[in-house]
């Protein structure tokens, strides 16, 4: 018969396993359930007790769901457009050396170099951001401002901006190595203004007493987190791997032991209370008898949760929706992936055979000439180039 723990008791040991690398183990799938309160008559604690496990473990599936989604399309994805993105960068950088060849040579206006020259830096650029170091150095001799100088222009600019709107300076040190570091760091700290703001406000309103259901939110904000912490020493105690003299065994405290303090770390409520379940040490039944302030405490964890998961699926959505060049607003699905994956595909072929074509146009000299027109009016006329990345 497995032992049962009480999930508050007080007697464990305070102590703190390191984690070491294990093989992650899953969750059985109904250890929802196993965890929600089953009386036929339920206090409204423990209504929303239910409502926040199962929210919580919802959002945790659809950030699995969303990250598996996104690990299968990543190799046709990339299986599928790298060689067409390659062969375009060849193209490109073939066009950038032929222009700065030709460039070298007579037979072009002043006009027609300076076009040329600007040809060239649109050209390089890309192939230097990704880490073409000769192009870098063309696109820098092409250019009256080299791209780091470009980046530092963009990141005074920035600052500047921030400064407005914070009143100090973005960030805590005194400078950032990319132009990303300064807007995480500024926007990080519009986070933190605003939160201050909202809580200056409401000190106001309360004129600087603390009323009832603060003094409540406060008391159950430190019921939670020594839940957090009881649960948590009981799993320590419990699966301690250095207590187990047996070699498999021990393997699995050791692993069980990687998510405990991981969970722990995250402050992962609903994720303790699983180990719990999947360790042997409490059922559904014991869960019916916690105290209804426990209760309570137990569900500003799961909410605080809730929102760190929120945010989480929402930054994950983002990064992948940029990453397969979908809309911001599209749906993920397998379908939507594989739509957008087919029209880049369609799009890169139209790149690379048109730029195949103008390699060839150009070295009849008649022929570059009303080419280069064609190019810098494309741009005059508002010519968008990601349509043609590389080009005006």
């Amino acid at each position: 018969m497995p032992r049962q723990t009480p999930l508050f008791s007080d007697n464990e040991p305070d102590e703190r396993v390191p984690a070491t690398p294990a093989d992650k183990t899953g969750a059985p799938s109904n250890a929802v359930t196993a965890l929600q309160f089953t009386s036929a008559s339920l206090s409204p604690e423990q209504q929303r007790f239910n409502k926040l496990i199962t929210r919580t473990e919802n959002l945790a599936r659809k950030i699995e769901a969303t990250r598996t989604l996104a690990d299968a399309h990543r190799p046709h994805h990339g299986a599928t457009l790298r060689p067409l993105e390659d062969e375009r960068s060849a193209l490109m950088r073939r066009m950038a050396l032929w222009l700065d060849v030709r460039l070298q040579r007579k037979g072009l206006s002043a006009k027609q170099k300076r076009m040329t020259s600007e040809m060239i830096c649109n050209l390089t650029a890309g192939l230097a951001m990704a880490g073409d170091e000769a192009m870098q150095q063309m696109h820098d001799a092409h250019s009256d401002e080299s791209l780091a100088e470009q980046e530092q222009s963009a990141m005074a600019d920035m600052q500047a901006m921030m400064e407005g709107i914070l009143g100090h300076p973005p960030g805590h040190a005194p400078g950032f190595e990319s132009l990303q570091d300064m807007l995480q760091a500024s926007m990080r700290q519009m986070q933190e203004q605003q939160q201050a703001q909202d809580e200056a406000r409401a000190g106001h309103k309360r004129g600087g007493k603390s009323s009832a259901r603060q003094q409540q939110s406060e008391q159950q904000a430190q019921d939670a987190q020594g839940a957090l912490r009881t649960i948590y020493r009981q799993l320590v105690s419990a699966l301690h791997p250095d207590r187990e003299s047996d070699t498999h065994e021990r393997a699995r405290k050791t692993a069980l032991m990687k998510e405990v303090n991981a969970a722990y770390e995250r402050r992962d409520l609903l994720g303790l209370l699983q180990l719990q379940v999947r360790a042997a040490l409490t059922d559904g039944e014991m869960m019916s008898n916690l105290a209804r302030e426990k209760v309570a405490a137990l569900s500003v964890l799961l909410k605080d949760r809730a929102a760190v998961l929120t945010r989480e699926l929402r930054d994950m959505e983002m990064q992948i929706r940029a990453e397969f060049g979908l809309a911001p607003s599209a749906a993920l699905s397998a379908g939507s992936l594989k739509r957008a994956m087919i029209e880049q595909q369609q799009n890169l072929q139209v790149d690379v055979v048109m730029m195949q074509a103008d390699l060839q146009r150009v070295q009849e000299d008649a022929a570059f000439k009303r080419w280069l027109r064609e190019q810098h009016q494309g741009e005059q006329d508002g010519f968008d180039p990601f349509e043609l990345p590389g080009y005006f």
